[in-house]
């Protein structure tokens, strides 16, 4: 009994390797899927409305400190030179670096890779800006500012400023 049992267990690790793989759970980071979604247009459609309210890149799209584009950015940028051909516009460069070199080298690097897509650069296609889109709503502005109250930066001992919500029901607030 006992020298069945572990060629039991082999037989049955040698008929489990040659089994078919199980299949991925995750998507493939690019490409297509053997068993698409039935709601892959209306994904599609959402987020190609997305990004015709924000028209925007970052430095998030950009490898940290090159001009280089990631595949992140690769592929947002060729969703809205599509869109760009579609309907017109202008993307918004939005970014926070202060090296003026690397932000015309990125900003070179957007519009050759749109001229790449065949979107047509000839028009003021892209400017230095925050993003678009609806923002914050006057209502939702007003509650927080009801809930929260009003910002007031206060000095601390170490001399870093932080910063403080002060609540407008609180008798130290004016």
């Amino acid at each position: 009994m006992t020298r069945l049992v572990p060629g039991v267990i082999a037989v049955l690790a040698v008929c489990g390797g040659c089994q078919k793989p199980a299949p991925r759970l995750n998507a493939p980071p690019h490409g297509t899927t053997e068993n698409p979604i039935e709601l892959r247009d209306t994904y599609a459609q959402m987020v190609d409305n997305a990004l015709l309210a924000d028209m925007s890149i970052s430095d998030a799209h950009f490898v940290p400190h090159r001009p280089m584009l990631n595949s992140l950015g690769e592929e947002r940028l060729h969703r809205l030179a599509g869109l760009l051909e579609l309907y017109g516009g202008t993307i918004r460069f939005s970014t926070d670096v202060e090296d003026e070199e690397l932000i015309r080298t990125r900003t070179d690097a957007i519009v050759a890779f749109l001229k790449q897509e065949g979107a047509d650069t000839t028009a003021n296609v892209l400017k230095r800006d925050m993003p678009g889109g609806r923002g914050m709503d006057a209502a939702q502005a007003i509650l927080i500012r009801v809930n929260e109250g009003r910002y007031k930066p206060k000095k601390s001992d170490s001399g870093n400023v932080s910063q403080t919500l002060g609540n407008p029901s609180s008798p130290s607030n004016p």
